[in-house]
């Protein structure tokens, strides 16, 4: 299996922090936030780690090429303008393979066994299975499942319950981003143009999740995680 990293945004919320450091090498509890991720990728059976870069991207590409577990395995995928999270993805299909890929967002932290993830990810029904966690205080949350959970999802309404929040994890065929344009483009276009074939599905799994986007949750994420993890760690 291979397993695709977001790690090139600007990340404008933390400035001026990221106008020296990529976001991902923001440090918690002394290691930066992509190395807190490539200690989970340990416990799965991965052929290749795909990584976008662009701001700052020799920088970060310096950090990852010295990996001392991961540098034979590490694959760039250096962009010349930013294309978001679905361009990114979509610049990279030569890089991804035919098979089922794991795609993580290079600014969070979590502790949750991916393998149900990655066993319950079926092709033949799904575009993608996105790992849904609960929603952080003040958001309503993005999806809510048709039915039961794990099963496909739909978008939140204003009236809806119960909604989740997606964490920025999910498995993916990366072919079915081939009839995207190489050029700036959300995920949320791709999850859009799915969800109503019923090709998004989500799921939930026990386990901690913190995002790091904004100056209050990367000083929350510092108080809350050690390296290596140990929160929920087997």
């Amino acid at each position: 299996m291979n397993v695709f990293i977001l790690a090139a945004g600007r990340g404008e919320r933390l400035r001026p922090l990221t106008d020296h450091h990529p976001k991902p090498l923001l440090a918690v509890d002394g290691h930066p936030v992509i190395d807190h991720t490539l200690e989970r990728l340990k416990r799965l059976p991965i052929h290749r780690i795909i990584v976008n870069t662009w701001h700052l991207a020799e920088m970060l590409e310096d950090h990852l090429t010295r990996h001392p577990h991961w540098r034979r395995q590490i694959v760039i995928s250096r962009e010349t303008e930013l294309l978001e999270t679905g361009g990114g993805i979509r610049n990279a299909l030569p890089l991804l393979g035919d098979g089922p890929c794991l795609a993580i967002n290079g600014d969070i932290l979590w502790d949750f066994d991916l393998e149900p993830l990655v066993a319950r990810f079926d092709p033949a029904i799904m575009d993608a299975l996105l790992l849904l966690v609960a929603n952080p205080a003040g958001k309503k949350g993005d999806f809510t499942f048709l039915d039961d959970t794990p099963g496909p999802l739909r978008r939140c309404r204003a009236e809806d319950p119960q909604g989740w929040t997606y964490s920025g994890i999910q498995m993916f065929t990366p072919q079915t981003l081939a009839g995207y344009p190489i050029a700036p483009f959300s995920l949320n276009r791709f999850f859009d143009d799915a969800l109503p074939k019923k090709r998004i599905h989500g799921i939930l799994l026990p386990g901690t999740w913190s995002d790091m986007g904004t100056p209050a949750t990367l000083a929350a994420a510092r108080e809350h995680w050690k390296f290596p993890l140990q929160i929920g760690a087997n």
